[in-house]
């Protein structure tokens, strides 16, 4: 739980479960989140295994990140929160 922890690594990790993604993709769909602390969780996910980084070698330079192994294995209870906490994001009026 300790290396979920926090405001944005759930949110993170729902959106690296569509597949890889760019730094700036990841960043417009994530609503306020500054990109200074998106930097700063992909690296510390990726230090704790969630996350896996890929620069290619090309000009300009790209990165994507995706998940590990390990943390695929977090697909169920993700979507199970999400659907859980769907009611809270669309609050009827």
């Amino acid at each position: 739980m300790k290396i979920l922890g926090g405001k944005w690594k759930l949110p993170i990790l729902f959106q690296l479960m569509s597949g890889q993604m760019r730094f700036s993709t990841l960043a417009s769909s994530i609503p306020n989140l500054s990109r200074k602390v998106l930097s700063e969780q992909l690296k510390q996910m990726e230090k704790d295994g969630l996350v896996l980084r890929e620069e290619f070698d090309q000009s300009p330079p790209k990165v994507e990140y995706s998940l590990t192994k390990h943390a695929r294995k977090l697909k169920p209870i993700l979507e199970y929160l999400y659907q859980w906490n769907k009611p809270a994001l669309n609050p009827k009026k």
